[in-house]
């Protein structure tokens, strides 16, 4: 039975430390730290006692004083009460009682210590008498929890006073009490603070210690006298000032006068006064709402005797709702008159009682407010509020005061109006620190279409509002959108609301107002240039963009302009655009772009960058059409009419520069791509590109020339076919690649770009381009800062580098290139890493030929340092000379290309890398140094590891490299178990039939291994039977 005890004791123990923990929130509070260091030495306690219980358990008939388990039960409980009594107290009284609560928790403690201490068995083992001894040791240790500097500063103050101080010297300890919460000595929300805490003090868990019972009152009425000599001296105590109803749960009173409810109004389920009375069977009375939720609950028995109900009906006690409304209006009457005499008080404390009185009367029966009007207390509360000099506390009880009047009370609100109130809240708008409540009264009023339109003729209401959608408050901005979406204003006030980003207005008028309101409207939006893309969308509604399509067809060319201003502004956004495609707006503005009037005020170019951005948009996203090709190949059967050079009259530079940016937002984008291009390629759009490229306008030069480069990427022979038809254009390629001036960096990299996607294939090209001495240019270029530039020329040398021309391959090493391609292959860009490696590869493919084995020395050269030949060839190997990549150091970053992650471009990359990478294990002669070289770098695992992921061609060449790796025994051995299940992926798995038919021979190769891999060697068996017969087949 003891160890029983004890292992529920140490549960309880354990429970009151989770408890002591939750109590506060304010972690810096002196309680809460109280609390938190004593459920820390809970915790070890409780470890003590269930030690203790295990060793209760094992002892035979151990001894129980009963007695003493109950002295301890009877501490525990009482403390538990202390911690949970602290709950919900006011963060004043919590402070003011934490050194009694302190003392009271170290008495526990002592206490808890002792008593264990008699407990222990004689025949405990010596652990357990250890651990006891260390918790009574650091209990003894201890110094209690260290509170703040500010926070002992505090309580040291407050020992020091009573109600006999001084009232200066009490007046010195409010204000630092005052400060430590956060307030100030003459605020009211510090003397309802002091008002509860003397009320609550039978609350703290403190009522069976007297004497700190009479020192926590003695502290508040000292306190009380300070606060009293900082605003009314001589006024009396707070209590009094700020007494409210004491019955619990009852009404909040206002005035000493006010009639306490009779004990049968209170319904015994809620603790409250009741609003509709109902009987049970039992004859006994409730709140309706509560007994009949007590019914719901399947309860059938009387909630105060318990005894079962015939059945469960109720009938209403008109007699005692009677009674309780003749007590309440009473009441009311009595509290009205009290606040009524606080308002028009000369005391600011009095008066900002007074407008909380009114406000409390309203919120708890809106017939109070018609006793408040007829009382004339609706004007002296905005005298009061309008009033210079007041504190904000004071101004702002006022103005809640009148938004508990004005809720859901159209007369009301037209009084307020009537007495000026509007003129007064515009005012306080000025202040922003104090604007809040002004701006929910605002909220309010704005409800009503006629005050609303009063607002909104103020001068400056709307500037002034607009000022706070800024604001850091979330809350205040929306109650000041609320306001501002209630007022129908003025087109200066709507423009206003939407440079503060509030847009609704605006698309509201613009859809619903007239064609002057529209225009005003349209032009807004247009020149709104910095609104963020969020709002942008927002003002883009369907509606919007029907209604701005529409004036773009209007015969009013101010109309027109204005549509155009706006849609080119919103189209930025590629959801716009889509919106704009979808609501017709391609068709009309292509059209408008069609017509042949050429007034100067026609917005073509605004309605041709409109065109451009929603082509952009369309490429990732075509609308839903039956026809989607057909619908593309009628825009741009027009668009090509219009850029094209030959167009009677010609269509303006900047016109012409923003279609080709939309055709080229087609060409690259996702859904339209594909389509686009072939409906290009159809057109010969080539030709019509390539006539520009002379062009003097370097707008039209350059759009024409970057969707040439797009196009020719997987159209390069249409490209050549193209250039050669208009004589000298490739030699006007060459020359923009010269030019110092004139030729910007964008047409230059496109000019290359265009050389680089030519076929590779054609030499007679390579021929020419040489003699246009190309090849110095695009080497200096490599080393251009500016990567594009560096793309481009990467891609065109490419071409020159075949080993197929050995002299032109030996004048670029000579050049320096290939130390440069070396330091490409860490380049951002990955199509310079994938042609850097390409070129590379070409170069090591020439090696072979070009390397030379080392002449044995003769006597003559025995006293010369022997020459060092390389590791891979065995030849004295150079750059220059053998173009070797191990002299290169490119083993190195190669290897690094095809261990990045998988990306899609970086899969592209590796596969080059790769290519370059074989040709040190292509040549039989060279293939087993080759090997060495590449896994001295640490390239097999990579290459290895990277087998399932890349493309088809790149696992191709990774698995030809495998076989080599494999051939050698050492690779075998340290390789093969790792490599089987990549391999077995790629036989089973890749989509080259040659690939799947080198990885079976590869398993049944590393099959070898058998003896040694035991049952892995029989599942990979197995598991290449499959990938066999596929290669077979194949």
């Amino acid at each position: 039975m003891a160890a029983q005890w004890v292992g529920q004791f140490s549960h309880r123990i354990s429970m009151l430390a989770v408890a002591a923990q939750g109590v506060m929130n304010v972690k810096e509070h002196p309680t809460h730290i109280i609390l938190a260091d004593f459920a820390n030495f809970l915790d070890g306690f409780a470890s003590s006692l269930k030690e203790l219980q295990k060793e209760l358990e094992v002892v035979s008939n151990p001894s129980s004083n009963e007695s003493q388990q109950r002295d301890m039960e009877a501490e525990l409980t009482a403390v538990e009460q202390l911690v949970m009594a602290q709950k919900g107290q006011s963060q004043l009284l919590s402070f003011l009682s934490s050194p009694f609560l302190h003392a009271k928790l170290q008495s526990c403690r002592e206490a808890l210590s002792r008593d264990i201490e008699s407990m222990i068995p004689e025949a405990c083992s010596a652990v357990v008498k250890l651990q006891i001894a260390r918790t009574q040791r650091l209990l003894k240790q201890s110094s209690g929890p260290k509170l703040g500097l500010q926070e002992q500063a505090v309580i040291e103050s407050l020992s020091t006073i009573t109600e006999d101080s001084t009232p200066q010297k009490c007046k010195e300890v409010a204000v630092q009490v005052a400060e430590y919460l956060g307030k100030a000595v003459s605020d009211v929300a510090f003397a309802e603070q002091l008002a509860e805490a003397r009320r609550d003090i039978g609350k703290t868990g403190m009522s069976g210690d007297t004497g700190f019972s009479t020192q926590l009152e003695s502290c508040i009425k000292a306190l009380e006298k300070g606060f009293g000599f900082q605003n009314t001296p001589g006024a009396g105590e707070v209590e009094t000032l700020m007494a409210k109803n004491r019955v619990q749960d009852g009404p909040k009173e206002v005035g000493a006068q006010a009639l306490a409810p009779l004990p049968s109004f209170i319904c015994p389920l809620t603790k409250q006064v009741m609003k509709d009375p109902v009987q049970i069977a039992s004859g006994q009375t409730f709140e309706k709402s509560a007994i009949m939720q007590w019914f719901k609950d399947g309860k059938t028995t009387s909630p105060v005797t318990g005894e079962r109900l015939r059945n469960t009906k109720v009938s209403p006690n008109y007699a005692l709702r009677q009674s309780i409304t003749e007590w309440r209006e009473r009441n009311y009457n009595l509290r009205l008159d009290n606040a009524e005499s606080r308002l028009r008080s000369i005391q600011p404390m009095e008066q900002a009682r007074g407008a909380r009185d009114i406000k409390i009367l309203c919120e708890e029966d809106a017939i109070n407010k018609y006793s408040v009007a007829s009382r004339k207390l609706i004007p002296q509360l905005i005298r009061l509020a309008d009033t210079p000099k007041i504190s904000a506390t004071l101004r702002e009880l006022c103005f809640n005061a009148l938004a508990a009047l004005a809720l859901d009370h159209r007369e009301i609100q037209e009084t307020l109006v009537f007495e000026g109130v509007i003129d007064v809240l515009v005012r306080c708008l000025r202040n922003r620190e104090e604007a809040e409540p002004a701006i929910n009264l605002l909220k309010i009023l704005s409800g009503s279409s006629n005050i609303a339109e009063i607002i909104g003729l103020k001068p400056d209401a709307v500037l002034l509002l607009v000022t706070f959608l800024g604001h850091e408050n979330e809350s205040l901005v929306v109650s000041v959108k609320a306001v501002l979406v209630n007022l129908p204003t003025s087109d200066e006030n709507i423009v206003i609301m939407a440079e503060a980003n509030l847009m609704k207005p605006l698309v509201t008028r613009l859809v619903e107002g007239g064609k002057e309101s529209k225009i005003v409207m349209a032009r807004t939006l247009g020149r709104l240039k910095h609104m963020p893309d969020s709002s942008r969308s927002l003002a883009s509604t369907r509606d919007t963009i029907t209604t701005l399509i529409n004036m773009t067809s209007s015969d009013d060319e101010e109309e027109v302009d204005a549509a155009v201003l706006a849609l080119k502004n919103l189209s930025t956004v590629p959801s716009v655009g889509i919106l704009i495609a979808d609501c017709s707006g391609l068709e009309v503005l292509i059209k408008l772009l069609s017509t042949k009037q050429t007034s100067v005020n026609m917005p073509k170019v605004g309605a041709s960058y409109i065109v451009a951005n929603v082509l952009h948009a369309v490429g990732n996203e075509w609308p839903p059409s039956d026809d989607k090709e057909a619908d593309i190949d009628n825009y741009l059967e027009t668009i090509f009419i219009l850029v094209s050079s030959s167009t009677k009259p010609p269509t303006s530079p900047a016109v012409q520069s923003h279609l080709l940016q939309g055709l080229l937002g087609l060409v690259e984008g996702k859904d339209t791509g594909r389509v686009v291009k072939g409906i290009m390629m159809r057109r010969n759009v080539f030709s019509i590109l390539t006539s520009h490229f002379r062009d003097t306008r370097p707008e039209t030069r350059r759009d024409s020339l970057k969707l040439f480069s797009a196009l020719s990427r997987k159209h390069g022979a249409e490209a050549w076919s193209a250039i050669k038809i208009h004589s000298g254009t490739l030699a006007l390629l060459v020359d923009m690649l010269k030019a110092e001036e004139k030729i910007s960096e964008t047409e230059k990299v496109a000019a290359a770009r265009i050389i680089a996607h030519l076929p590779v294939e054609d030499h007679a090209l390579t021929i020419t381009l040489r003699e246009l001495e190309m090849v110095p240019l695009l080497v200096k270029y490599l080393t251009s800062p500016n990567q594009n530039i560096q793309e481009a020329a990467m891609g065109a040398l490419v071409r020159f580098t075949s080993p197929e021309s050995l002299d032109l391959q030996k004048q670029l090493a000579e050049m320096g290139v290939i130390p440069i391609f070396v330091n490409l292959l860490d380049s951002q860009k990955h199509r310079t890493k994938i042609n850097a490696s390409r070129a590379l590869a070409n170069f090591a493919k020439s090696t072979p030929q070009l390397v030379k084995p080392v002449a044995p020395t003769t006597c003559w050269q025995c006293f010369a340092p022997a020459p060092v030949s390389c590791k891979l060839h065995g030849s004295l190997c150079s750059v220059e000379s053998t173009f070797c990549l191990l002299a290169a150091d490119a083993v190195d970053p190669l290897l690094a290309i095809v261990a990045e992650p998988p990306s899609e471009p970086n899969k592209k990359a590796a596969e080059a890398a790769l290519g370059a990478l074989y040709a040190l294990v292509e040549n039989d002669q060279f293939c087993e140094r080759g090997c060495y070289v590449i896994h001295q770098a640490g390239g097999v695992p990579i290459i290895l590891k990277n087998l399932p992921n890349c493309t088809p061609r790149a696992q191709e060449i990774s698995i030809d490299m495998c076989e080599r790796f494999f051939k050698i025994p050492q690779f075998l051995n340290s390789f093969g178990a790792s490599a089987q299940m990549h391999i077995i992926t790629v036989a089973q798995n890749a989509a080259i039939p040659r690939t799947r038919g080198v990885a079976n021979r590869i398993l049944r190769q590393l099959d070898l291994l058998g003896s040694l891999a035991g049952s892995q060697s029989h599942y990979v068996s197995s598991s290449t039977t499959s990938g066999a017969g596929r290669s077979t087949s194949s």
